[in-house]
């Protein structure tokens, strides 16, 4: 790491910003497993795909920035460095995405160096992050900012509410046995009363997709109207074929309603407080297509999923989407703050118009 003083905070611990490189990897896993409660060899493996094994990596930058304690160099905080090649019409371009941004308890007044540093990239590059809490939200917006539109939320159907009004219930008594028995006993007329209207699917096919080559046979190279990522071989290939996440599948969405075969990724997380809702996440669906038959989309998806997933949950679509989903029975969740921001001040991007997707950047990787 090469190393720059932080200004003297007086009695406050002092640290140093660092260029964090290749060979501080597994020190920079240990930081964040402790940080984020992860084991640290699960990280150091995240990291090495999601850092050094991505394709649009530019040489020479460093894999992000990072705080040592003074004097005893301990890593103390970090803020990664992710770029991606998104497209508009027929122009290409990198953004810098930011991950993993992290300060420890004791340095944390400190973690607006880290992010300032990060921001110098945008005299190069437009900058977006789409994982920010409400710290990182605000110096997103100190720094001028603005919110990715519809990054604000997310929409979610419940399949099986039993788990979901466990999840409830644990939010507000704290004895388990308590929450899991009044899962189930209110699941059915809870489920009687939200069952979602999009089981039938509408009539469209969900093809599996069994190789990043199967994908390319997809129209998803043409033109883009928005800002949205550039999905190239090398790209579709390292995100979702790579064996990183077992559980991601990709498929071609069928029907008559469409004038095209239609990009369908998704993977399944854990959620609640002992990870016993079995979530369905929506990842891509492109080209960009009507809030109606997104709908059709997502119903084909709750038929294949049905008797494996608990809910489904998207993030990131436009206010039509919103509308058709909520009627449908989905609900609208507000998140504290916006996840997703860009940071344009020198005017790199050729329109501030975008399609993000939780694929981009490290939305539920």
């Amino acid at each position: 790491m090469t190393t720059t003083p932080a200004p003297p905070t007086g009695s406050k611990p002092r640290s140093e910003l660092v260029a964090i490189a290749d060979p501080d990897l597994p020190e920079l896993a240990r930081f964040i497993a402790t940080q984020s409660g992860r084991a640290p060899a699960a990280v150091e493996a995240h990291l090495r795909w999601f850092l050094l094994e991505n394709p649009a990596r530019v040489a020479g930058v460093p894999l992000g920035w990072g705080l040592r304690s003074v004097p005893s160099r301990e890593l103390v905080g970090c803020i990664l460095c992710v770029p991606q090649v998104f497209r508009f019409r027929d122009q290409t371009f990198t953004v810098m995405g930011s991950s993993c941004f992290y300060v420890d308890a004791s340095h944390r007044g400190a973690g607006g160096l880290i992010f300032l540093q990060y921001s110098r990239s945008g005299r190069r590059w437009p900058l977006f992050g789409n994982s920010a809490n409400a710290e990182a939200a605000a110096l997103w917006k100190a720094s001028g900012a603005v919110p990715i539109p519809d990054t604000d939320h997310e929409l979610f159907g419940v399949l099986h509410w039993s788990p979901v009004l466990e999840e409830v219930a644990a939010r507000r008594v704290s004895a388990g046995g308590i929450s899991r028995l009044a899962g189930k006993v209110l699941a059915p007329a809870a489920h009687m009363s939200r069952r979602l209207k999009l089981e039938g699917g509408d009539g469209v096919d969900l093809v599996p997709l069994g190789s990043a080559e199967q994908v390319m046979n997809l129209p998803i190279h043409g033109p883009s109207q928005k800002v949205a990522a550039d999905r190239n071989l090398s790209y579709i290939r390292w995100r979702y074929f790579t064996g990183r996440d077992r559980t991601a599948e990709l498929y071609a969405a069928r029907s008559r309603q469409f004038e095209t075969d239609i990009l369908v990724a998704v993977n399944q997380r854990a959620r609640g407080h002992r990870g016993q809702i079995r979530a369905l996440h929506v990842l891509d669906i492109y080209p960009e297509v009507s809030a109606h038959e997104g709908a059709a989309i997502v119903g084909a998806l709750i038929v294949r999923y049905r008797d494996r997933v608990d809910m489904v949950v998207l993030r990131g679509f436009n206010p039509s989407w919103q509308a058709t989903l909520q009627a449908a029975g989905f609900t609208r969740r507000a998140l504290d703050v916006p996840n997703g921001w860009f940071l344009d001040k020198t005017g790199l991007l050729p329109t501030r118009d975008w399609y993000t997707v939780p694929a981009d950047g490290d939305w539920l990787i």
